[in-house]
């Protein structure tokens, strides 16, 4: 792979990660929650801690939706807070 590929890929994957943080922060199941998102040759990774199975569930299914994304890992954990 060329430099020139490598960056174009990197520079994709950080349209994706933008992206998906963005759709996350408009959910309103999602949006007041801080997931961690990580993306590598379209494969994004979601990380860090929700209370409720739902929230999970609405994070990996809203990302799957975003234009580039090729697979979703959920890597999420759901902990109740309080």
């Amino acid at each position: 792979m060329s430099i020139q590929q490598s960056t174009r890929n990197a520079i994709a994957d950080g349209v994706i990660t933008a992206k998906v943080r963005a759709v996350l922060r408009q959910d309103p199941i999602t949006a007041h929650h801080d997931i961690c998102v990580e993306t590598l040759a379209g494969i994004v990774a979601l990380s860090g801690f929700v209370e409720t199975d739902i929230v999970r569930i609405e994070a990996v299914q809203v990302t799957a939706h975003v234009r580039g994304v090729l697979h979703v890992k959920n890597l999420l954990d759901v902990r109740t807070f309080g």
